[in-house]
């Protein structure tokens, strides 16, 4: 049997692993590179960067947070974006207050604190209340962390 473009015959294996190695190269360059751009850019962007002192940072601001998990209160503990190498700007010093601290004023999210916390969202229908009314002018990821303001999250599982 013959399929026209294939090549036949004892130089065919080598084509082919040649082929096979070639793409291989492609692959492994284009992950790569990726992964170059993409830590490019995170070190560009804020909610990336370590913080040295958290507390001298010139831009500061509190926000408090209560959580329930299906109605029943969930602690929010202090640490969250903290680790022994790096401060994020946007972590907890204590429980139930999302701290922010960087070098200037700069829009942090809700979407920022629940990433650094590490909560799959995939698994919860969320309702997001600021300041005591629900939140319903953008996504609430975006929801924009303002110094003084409470928020309050129900997460509700999925079945």
């Amino acid at each position: 049997m013959s399929f026209e473009g294939i090549p036949e015959g004892p130089g065919k294996k080598r084509k082919v692993l040649w082929s096979m190695v070639i793409l291989a190269v492609v692959v492994v360059g284009a992950g790569v590179a990726t992964k170059l751009v993409t830590d490019s850019l995170r070190t560009n962007d804020p909610i990336y960067q370590c913080i040295d002192d958290p507390l001298s940072a010139p831009y500061q601001l509190s926000v408090r947070i209560a959580v329930t998990e299906n109605g029943t209160p969930s602690l929010v503990p202090r640490g969250i974006g903290i680790t022994d190498q790096c401060t994020l700007p946007v972590h907890t010093l204590e429980e139930g207050v999302i701290h922010v601290a960087y070098s200037e004023p700069y829009k942090f999210t809700l979407g920022h604190f629940l990433f650094n916390w590490k909560i799959d969202l995939t698994k919860f229908d969320t309702t997001v209340y600021l300041n005591g009314q629900k939140y319903e002018a953008t996504h609430f990821l975006d929801l924009p962390l303002k110094d003084g303001d409470s928020i309050r999250v129900d997460f509700v599982s999925r079945k």
